[in-house]
C-alpha cells in the first residue's frame, strides 16, 4: 500500500472515529476480496473501528453481547444457530455464546466464564449444549464439562476417570452414551533421543467413559505408542525440569468409528492417526513424519500443518482443519478446511476439497471444520475471529467476522472452534422487561428463549398485574424489542411472551410504568480487560496532529495571537454603572 494511501485511510479512520454518532447492532462490512490485502476489502469493523471485539448492550438484558460483522450473507446457507465462545484480551467477560444467521443474540452465559467447544449434542434422544470450562494454560485446559438441557440447567458435570482433569480440545458423546474426552498428563520420560536423559513432557491422553455409569471404556496415552523423538515441534529449551515440560504430540480432537476404532489429530505431530479399539495401537497415520498414504494429490492431501479437529465423514473420507503455522513456523500463506479421502487397501490419499477463506486467513492455532445437514461446510478460523459457511464444492456463501481479523495475530479475539446446530430453548427464566419513562417505552428480551413470534404490552392499575388490560402485540425483532406504551397504558406493566400460534409462553414480572427499571448485569468471573487500543490510539494521534500543527504552522500561530494582543489593546472599556 502507498504511504499517501495509508495516511489517506488513517486520516478517514480518525476523522469518522471522532464524529461518528452511533452503529448498529449488526455491522454490514465491505465486499468479499480474492485478496485480504486488497483496499477494496478494508472494512472500518475489520480496522477496529468498532473497538477491539465489538460489542452490544441491552436495555433488558445485563450483560454485552458480540457485534458481528456479515460480510456476505445468502439464502442457502444453513439456518441453525451459530455456536461460537469469544475468548482473548478484550473479551472482557467470556462465555458459551448462540447467534442467528443475521448475527443477533439469541443466548449466552457468562457465569461459568471461558468456555470452549460449545456444541450441541445428543444423548438418549434428547439435545443437549455441551462445553468445557475451567482453566486454560495456554496449550491445555484443566477442569469439566458441562452438558445443559433445553431449559439452560446443569444436566451433567462430566470428569474424566482417574486423578485427571478435562481438557478443553475434546468432549465429544458417542452413539452408544460414551463421551471421549481428552486429558494432559505431566509426566517424567527417558529424552535421550533428544539428547536430554531424563526429561518432562506432558502426555496427551483420551478417555472413553459411559455417561451413565461413569465407567471407564478405553484409555490411550501417546506416550506408549509415539516417541518422543517424531515430534516436529521445536523442543528448545523445554522439557528439562517439571516446570518447563514439554507438549511434544498435543492431541487436539478425537472420534470414533461405527468399528469401534479412533481418530485423533495431533498438532504436534503434524497428523492424523486412527487407533485400534482393541490395543491402542496406530493403524495408520496420515500425514507427518510417518506418513502411511501415497498422496494422490501431488501433496495436498498430506502436508498439511499444525492441525486442528479431524473428524470422520464416513470410513473412506474425514475432514481436517489445517493451520499452517503455529505462530512461530508458517509453513503455508493461509490456512484451509480439508475433505480428503483416502483407500486403505490401496493406502491412497486424495484431497477431495480444499475451504479457503476469501481473505486468506492464517490461523495460528485452533479451528474447525463441520459438514452441515443440508451439506454445506461450516469452517470457523480460531485465531482469527470469523466464520464462512461454503458450498460443498468451496464456493462461499456467507462470512461472518467477530473481531477485526486485521489484528488476529495480537489474540484480541479468538474462538476455539465454531458450530451450527438446530436448537430449542425453553428457559426457566422468565422475559426481561426494562421501562424507560423518558421514551415512553419498554424493552424486552427472553435469553435463550427460541420460540417466541411476538410480545404482547398489558397494563393493570394493581401491582399484582390483576385485571390487566391488552395493548400492543408486537412482532419480535431481534434479541430485544422495543414497544412503545400508549396513552391508556395504566400505572404497572408486564410482557406476554407468544408463540407463532399466538400461544402463551411465558409472563414477565410487573413494574411500575413510570419508574427506570434497573437491570442487574449477569454474574461472571471478571469483568476486567484491556484499555480498548483505539481509544488510546485516538489519544496518540490527537497528541501527534496537535503537535504537527503546532510545528508547521507556528509562525502563523505566534502572529495570530500577536494580533489578538493587539486589537484586545485597542478596545475601549468602560465602567459599569453602579447601583
Amino acid at each position: 500500500m502507498r504511504p499517501s494511501l495509508r495516511i489517506s485511510l488513517g486520516l478517514q479512520l480518525f476523522a469518522t472515529v471522532l464524529f461518528n454518532n452511533g452503529i448498529s447492532s449488526v455491522v454490514n462490512a465491505s465486499p468479499l476480496s480474492t485478496r485480504r490485502a486488497d483496499t477494496s476489502a478494508v472494512s472500518w469493523y475489520d480496522w477496529g473501528y468498532y473497538g477491539a471485539f465489538p460489542r452490544r448492550s441491552y436495555e433488558s438484558f445485563g450483560a454485552e453481547s458480540p457485534r458481528p460483522a456479515l460480510v456476505a450473507t445468502d439464502p442457502r446457507c444453513d439456518d441453525g444457530y451459530t455456536f461460537v465462545e469469544p475468548r482473548g484480551h478484550y473479551v472482557y467477560t467470556p462465555g458459551p455464546v448462540m447467534l442467528d444467521n443475521a448475527g443477533e443474540l439469541v443466548w449466552m452465559n457468562t457465569e461459568w466464564g471461558q468456555a470452549m467447544d460449545v456444541k450441541v449434542q445428543r444423548y438418549r434422544d434428547k439435545d443437549y449444549i455441551t462445553f468445557w470450562h475451567g482453566t486454560d494454560s495456554g496449550t491445555f485446559g484443566t477442569g469439566s464439562y458441562i452438558m445443559l438441557d433445553e431449559a439452560y440447567q446443569i444436566f451433567k458435570n462430566v470428569t474424566p476417570v482417574g486423578n485427571y482433569a478435562g481438557d478443553l480440545h475434546e468432549f465429544r458423546i458417542t452413539d452408544s452414551g460414551t463421551a471421549l474426552m481428552t486429558i494432559y498428563h505431566l509426566m517424567a520420560i527417558d529424552m535421550s533421543a533428544l539428547g536430554i536423559g531424563q526429561g518432562w513432557i506432558y502426555d496427551s491422553i483420551f478417555q472413553e467413559v459411559d455417561l451413565e455409569t461413569g465407567k471407564l471404556i478405553f484409555e490411550w496415552h501417546a506416550s506408549d505408542h509415539f516417541p518422543v523423538g517424531d515430534s516436529l515441534a521445536p523442543i528448545g529449551t523445554e522439557g528439562r525440569t517439571s516446570d518447563t515440560a514439554w507438549d511434544y504430540f498435543h492431541i487436539n480432537s478425537i472420534d470414533k468409528d461405527s468399528e469401534g476404532n479412533y481418530l485423533i489429530s495431533s498438532r504436534y505431530m503434524c497428523n492424523v492417526a486412527a487407533i485400534s479399539a482393541e490395543d491402542g495401537h496406530v493403524i495408520w497415520q496420515l500425514g507427518g513424519a510417518k506418513n502411511s498414504f501415497k498422496d494422490l494429490s501431488h501433496g495436498a492431501a498430506t502436508n498439511f500443518t499444525w492441525n486442528h479437529h479431524a473428524a470422520w465423514v464416513n470410513s473412506t473420507t474425514l475432514t481436517l482443519f489445517d493451520n499452517g503455522s503455529n505462530g512461530k513456523q508458517n509453513t503455508a500463506e493461509f490456512s484451509r478446511g480439508l475433505m480428503i479421502t483416502y483407500d486403505t487397501t490401496a493406502m491412497t490419499a486424495t484431497l477431495a476439497q480444499d475451504y479457503i477463506s476469501p481473505y486468506k486467513v492464517l490461523a495460528i492455532s485452533q479451528g474447525s471444520v463441520q459438514i452441515l445437514p443440508n451439506g454445506n461446510v461450516f469452517v470457523g478460523w480460531g485465531h482469527v475471529p470469523a466464520y464462512t459457511e461454503f458450498t460443498p464444492d468451496g464456493h462461499v456463501l456467507c462470512e461472518t467476522h467477530i473481531g477485526p481479523i486485521n489484528y488476529d495475530v495480537f489474540g484480541w479475539v479468538k474462538n476455539y472452534r465454531t458450530f451450527k446446530y438446530r436448537w430449542v430453548g425453553r428457559p426457566q427464566t422468565l422475559p426481561s422487561l426494562a421501562v424507560r419513562p423518558n421514551q415512553n417505552a419498554v424493552y424486552v428480551s427472553w435469553n435463550g428463549a427460541t420460540e417466541v413470534a411476538k410480545w404482547m404490552l398489558q397494563s393493570s392499575p394493581h401491582v399484582a398485574g390483576d385485571s390487566a388490560q391488552d395493548h400492543e402485540t408486537v412482532n419480535r425483532t431481534g434479541f430485544e424489542t422495543k414497544i412503545a406504551m400508549p396513552s391508556t397504558t395504566n400505572g404497572f406493566v408486564r410482557i406476554v411472551a407468544l408463540d407463532k400460534d399466538n400461544q402463551v409462553l411465558a409472563k414477565s414480572a410487573v413494574v411500575p410504568r413510570n419508574e427506570y427499571t434497573v437491570v442487574e448485569p449477569m454474574a461472571a468471573p471478571s469483568r476486567g480487560g484491556w484499555i480498548e487500543p483505539f481509544h488510546a490510539l485516538m489519544i496518540a494521534v490527537g497528541s501527534v496532529v496537535g503537535i504537527i500543527i503546532a510545528v508547521c504552522f507556528r509562525f502563523h500561530l505566534r502572529r495570530g495571537f500577536y494580533w489578538v494582543v493587539r486589537r484586545s489593546n485597542r478596545v475601549q472599556y468602560s465602567l459599569l454603572p453602579s447601583k
